[in-house]
């Protein structure tokens, strides 16, 4: 599902994202950077729970939030991690996975 917006939050520890059917999603910095699909955390995703590699993350604040084509984002952290591409459908997924929790 495509998001109508995404708000970096002020205290930059957490994105807002809203759907056109009146959704929304709140995502912190750490699980987003626990849950990077990055090539170097690909092994870490497949190995540990998300809520281990998340206590890793606790103090991780997210930079910036850069738009990659109409797909996708891409989420500059503070810990220097830039390489993860978060598609519309991942972000849904594990947004979704986590309001289920």
């Amino acid at each position: 599902m495509i998001p109508k917006s995404i708000t970096l939050n002020k205290n930059k520890k957490s994105i807002q994202v809203e759907y056109p059917n009146n959704t929304f999603l709140l995502l912190t910095s750490s699980y987003l950077r626990a849950c990077s699909p990055s090539a170097e955390n690909k092994d870490k995703l497949r190995k540990s729970d998300v809520s281990e590699r998340k206590e890793a993350f606790n103090s991780v604040m997210i930079n910036k939030v850069e738009a990659v084509g109409n797909y996708a984002i891409r989420i500059i952290f503070d810990d220097g991690h830039n390489t993860g591409i978060y598609s519309w459908e991942y972000i849904y997924t594990i947004g979704s996975r986590l309001q289920d929790s």
